[in-house]
């Protein structure tokens, strides 16, 4: 059980960017800034929207694919969070500093996304929707999600409705996990992990074995 009173927030941090906020809960603790909207070079130039880029910063030490693979997350979720197709041929830039935490650690990717909910928020960009970010362990921590809000592929109520829903879900390993021969901890995709776990379409008996062996499989490598 974590004390709520561990929370921290500030908001407008960074002075030379639109919005900017901090977020650290748990021991977490990370700092985004959201620049523009801002004239776009030649290269990065798009006719039909923004185009967006956002940086991540580790605590420590240069940067790895960590850091590489969390930028393209957040990409990906910044893109659809800003109505990014009011601003064509038009920049913005997001840089994620990382104060304390791991770069792939869920709770970091949690607080990062908080973080960059109440920037857009301050920056009065026009938004597609207002997100919150959350862990939530499966069963005995193997697997951790960091839930947001409403992904396209998974909305299926009403465009009246304004009921919560999830938006993008990100899969990680806590410390007690990470392979201690590299460093690294071990990602699994959502959908693989999906499709380990549900029912089989046919009563074959070698579909079923087969889907117990994948099991077996995927458990030790935990």
């Amino acid at each position: 059980m974590v004390d709520s009173t561990s929370l921290f927030i500030e908001t407008n941090t960074d002075c030379n960017a639109v919005g900017s906020a901090t977020w650290d809960f748990a021991g977490h603790h990370v700092v985004f800034s959201i620049y523009g909207p801002d004239e776009a070079k030649i290269h990065d130039e798009l006719t039909h929207r923004a185009y967006v880029d956002v940086t991540v910063t580790p605590r420590t030490g240069q940067r790895t694919s960590k850091e590489s693979e969390l930028e393209v997350y957040l990409n990906n979720l910044l893109e659809r969070l800003i109505d990014v197709k009011e601003f064509p041929r038009s920049k913005f830039t997001g840089r994620l500093f990382i104060v304390t935490g791991g770069t792939n650690h869920p709770r970091t990717v949690a607080a990062a996304i908080n973080a960059i909910s109440l920037a857009l928020l301050l920056s009065g960009l026009p938004l597609r929707a207002t997100i919150a970010s959350v862990c939530h362990t499966i069963q005995n921590a193997l697997i951790t999600f960091a839930i947001d809000v409403t992904h396209p592929k998974l909305y299926t109520k009403k465009h009246s409705s304004n009921e919560p829903s999830i938006f993008a879900i990100y899969t990680g390993q806590t410390h007690s996990e990470i392979d201690k021969t590299n460093g690294s901890s071990l990602h699994i995709s959502i959908q693989n992990f999906l499709d380990m776990i549900k029912l089989p379409e046919s009563n074959d008996n070698n579909i079923n074995i087969q889907r117990i062996q994948n099991m077996k499989v995927f458990m030790n490598k935990l």
